[in-house]
């Protein structure tokens, strides 16, 4: 039996095998992704708010440009003082996971809240960033929010005052 493989090998039975092996190779590539999230604006400025004045939110329209879903791993920002969530009302469908999904040309929200009275950042204007995380092509898309703090209420009575 063994003698009969190697005569086959021999005789040219590689030359019958190799399409069906280079075949299988070709199909066991990733797929291409093709769906890229496109944010718009990509920065909001707040302007000089008060301390007392409460958090502040604004919105960013998400739309997915592509052919295929954008699934939703989730939102990370750059600061505590700084939240965000993809779709607040609950307009996106979910995925078998129970992450929110992008469908082809659906756009959906980003909405980003800032609160002034969480921790002392020093004075002047200053920036946070929120970040998407997905499967869809390319980076991860970031926003901007800009903002500079008015301390009305005293330092000493941020949810996190400055340690002297």
């Amino acid at each position: 039996m063994i003698s009969a493989v190697i005569a086959f090998i021999l005789l040219g039975g590689e030359s019958i095998l190799a399409p069906a092996i280079e075949k299988s190779s070709k199909n066991s590539q990733a797929p291409i992704r093709s769906s890229r999230l496109i944010i718009s604006p990509k920065e909001y400025d707040f302007g000089k708010i008060k301390q007392s004045g409460g958090v502040v939110s604004t919105s960013f329209r998400v739309f997915n440009n592509g052919a295929e879903d954008v699934i939703i791993e989730g939102v990370a920002t750059s600061c505590s003082c700084t939240t965000a969530g993809i779709d607040p009302e609950g307009k996106l469908a979910l995925n078998e996971s129970g992450k929110k999904t992008i469908k082809p040309s659906e756009t959906a929200e980003l909405k980003v809240m800032f609160d002034p009275n969480y921790h002392y950042e020093s004075d002047g204007r200053f920036f946070r960033t929120t970040t998407i995380k997905s499967n869809a092509q390319g980076e991860d898309p970031e926003v901007k929010i800009w903002v500079e703090v008015e301390y009305d209420l005293g330092k000493d009575k941020l949810k996190f005052p400055p340690k002297e």
